[in-house]
């Protein structure tokens, strides 16, 4: 029955109306469905292009800047020897030992993390040439506990020595209601030993 309707109710049209419906149909679904869709996919590429710009100024001017900066260092063109020497000629000598271990409890309670306890294991990681002296590695490791933003400063403080570096970071946060977190850190130290000491620092 509603078959027989449309079917007399599209003769009662005739051809130049079936064709202007279908027009009408046509610009209806543009408006709705492919236009914003095109637009979506305009505003998607122009936001990608945006980040790439951004990504590519960032990138030339951290490399400006690292040039203009008196004495950087540009590792890409040396040779492993040398940037071994460079490397080398950065760390501290044993006599520094103690006031490096305790500036990373130090700086972790004026930062506001807590650590009920410190590990300590060290040794001889490899032997140089160079004067007679060997690496040294002291592995630290120590449970933390404290706000995410403090333990994120303190592990920028401390890495931004040349003399340490981190092994292992551990974190968890038990409520979600809260920024405060639990974990564990592993850090090492290096320094520059006599090889006449036998190794002990």
């Amino acid at each position: 029955m509603k078959t027989q309707v449309l079917w007399r109710w599209a003769r009662s049209l005739g051809l130049p109306g079936l064709v202007g419906l279908a027009l009408l149909l046509g610009a209806a679904w543009v408006e709705r469905q492919w236009l914003p869709a095109q637009q979506a996919e305009v505003e998607a590429k122009a936001s990608r292009v945006r980040q790439l710009r951004n990504s590519l100024r960032e990138h030339a001017a951290g490399q400006a800047e690292q040039e203009a900066q008196p004495g950087a260092v540009d590792w890409a063109r040396l040779s492993p020897d040398v940037a071994w020497q460079s490397v080398w000629d950065t760390l501290p000598d044993a006599s520094q030992r103690v006031s490096l271990l305790k500036a990373i409890s130090h700086s972790a309670t004026q930062l506001g993390v807590n650590s009920q306890s410190i590990q300590y294991r060290g040794g001889i990681e490899a032997w140089s040439s160079h004067q007679g002296q060997a690496l040294w590695r002291q592995r630290v490791a120590m449970p933390i506990e404290g706000r995410y933003a403090d333990v994120r400063a303190w592990l920028g403080t401390l890495l931004g020595q040349s003399a340490l570096s981190l092994d292992m970071l551990e974190l968890s946060r038990s409520d979600t209601s809260t920024d405060s977190v639990k974990g564990r850190v592993s850090l090492s130290v290096w320094w520059r030993v006599s090889q006449t000491s036998g190794g002990t620092p």
